[in-house]
């Protein structure tokens, strides 16, 4: 039986390798050399981690599922918060909305670019 759970690959400095968890399963992990090589040895370890669960009669965690995402967004913010993001909107001719969904963007493209540049190190 094929469950799909989460899989985290992140590189450690410490073990100077690749480690590969699932989230719904704490205590597991699996190192490589790759990231293919830990995806590999995470399959391996979690058929067995799930083996020993289902003899000692432990429940079986139900995969995580990404969530639908609507496209809308109720968030509450300081009047004064507010009023500044609503005059700059106005300023750039734009709505309040997509005043923020532009600071977002930029913010959360910057960020990615600095995971990007900061995974290219390794």
């Amino acid at each position: 039986m094929t469950v799909r759970y989460s899989v985290t690959i992140r590189w450690s400095d410490e073990d100077e390798a690749y480690v590969a968890t699932v989230p719904e399963l704490p205590g597991l992990s699996a190192f490589g050399d790759t990231e293919e090589e830990a995806l590999k040895e995470l399959e391996i370890a979690q058929e067995a981690f799930l083996d020993v669960m289902r003899e000692r009669g432990d429940p079986i965690p139900e995969p995580r599922c990404l969530p639908a995402a609507s496209g809308q967004l109720r968030l509450r913010m300081p009047k004064s918060l507010h009023a500044e993001l609503a005059e700059a909107a106005a300023e750039d001719g734009v709505s309040l909305n997509s005043y923020i969904l532009t600071l977002l963007s930029a913010r959360h493209a910057a960020k990615k670019s600095a995971r990007g540049r900061s995974a290219g190190r390794r």
